[in-house]
């Protein structure tokens, strides 16, 4: 009998040790490809909290979004940061984190090419209203609506700044039969397509802080059409079901920190949402937009009609 006793307290004590969780000094955060974290940065969050950070890159912010809706019940990392407001309803009805903080943001923009209108001897455009009239035929590319959050935020922007669907439709077919470019990417659309980067086409779907990267010495290589852009805010958060989320919560506050906040400019193009002292080249070539418009819409909500619609003009 004493031995039967023993041998269950054994497994009871087993048992009992095995149902604890594991203790990782591993946290992992999901990200999308844009982002940016310097070697720096990662020794600093490190040693400042004794965790080893593991950034997991998923594709674009719609694809980052989706993967980790598909698996939410086992989650591929702890954090997530880059989800943004064009995708955030997607999130918080997923239930994919108790909460969202938001870490930056960014103004999408058109931006054009100053040394191309200069050298071809065209007036430049003042708003993306004007990029359906004929002298900017074959000149514009944007990122794919239906692939990309800039794309999205754009069919926003059209939607914000018309008073009816037919008003926006018209402007989309003028587009379209203007010689609009439709690339898969941001990416795609401003380092091939762009004719900063050897592409064809000098106006391109972008953000107000890219002209401070086009700046050389002094020199203005491109700007940016301020009015009526998109704000872009990204967001981070612990993931529901996370395998280490002290881990987690460690570094989304080290995202909202002055240290990483201070980074954001140049590093990602970006604004921090922390009051930090903004690089000068953003406080003038890449300021934020003078205005915005559209981010307050239901996105979520009008998501699929907007882009079903889109591909009925663009027959995607």
């Amino acid at each position: 009998m004493k031995k039967i006793a023993a041998l269950a307290l054994s497994i009871l004590m087993l048992t009992g040790c095995a149902s604890e969780p594991i203790e990782t000094k591993t946290v992992r955060l999901a990200t999308h490809d844009s982002f940016v974290m310097t070697d720096e940065l990662i020794a600093e969050f490190e040693a400042s909290t004794g965790y080893e950070l593991e950034i997991v890159k998923v594709g674009d912010t719609g694809t980052l979004t989706n993967q980790l809706v598909l698996t939410k019940d086992a989650p591929i990392a702890d954090a997530v940061y880059g989800i943004d407001n064009t995708f955030l309803a997607v999130a918080t009805e997923n239930q994919l984190a108790e909460e969202f903080v938001a870490i930056n943001y960014g103004d999408v923009c058109f931006n054009y090419d100053v040394e191309w209108f200069e050298a071809n001897k065209v007036t430049t455009p003042t708003s993306w209203r004007d990029l359906g009239n004929e002298e900017y035929k074959n000149l514009t590319v944007i990122s794919n609506p239906l692939l990309s959050s800039p794309g999205l935020a754009f069919l926003a922007t059209t939607h914000a700044g018309f008073e009816t669907s037919a008003e926006v439709f018209a402007y989309w077919r003028s587009l379209r039969d203007n010689g609009l470019k439709i690339a898969a990417s941001w990416t795609d659309a401003y380092f091939t397509d762009f004719t900063r980067y050897g592409g064809k086409y000098p106006i391109v779907l972008s953000y107000a802080s890219s002209p401070a990267a086009e700046l050389v010495e002094g020199v203005e290589g491109s700007k940016a059409l301020r009015d009526e852009c998109f704000r872009q805010t990204e967001y981070a958060g612990v993931l529901n079901k996370a395998q280490n989320p002290e881990g987690a919560r460690a570094i989304v506050e080290f995202l909202k920190a002055d240290a990483f906040q201070s980074s954001l400019a140049w590093n990602m193009f970006v604004y921090p949402v922390a009051d930090v002292e903004l690089p000068a080249e953003f406080q003038t070539t890449g300021a934020p937009a003078n205005s915005t418009i559209g981010e307050n819409l239901d996105i979520q909500g009008n998501r699929d009609k907007w882009l079903e619609d889109w591909s009925d003009v663009f027959d995607n």
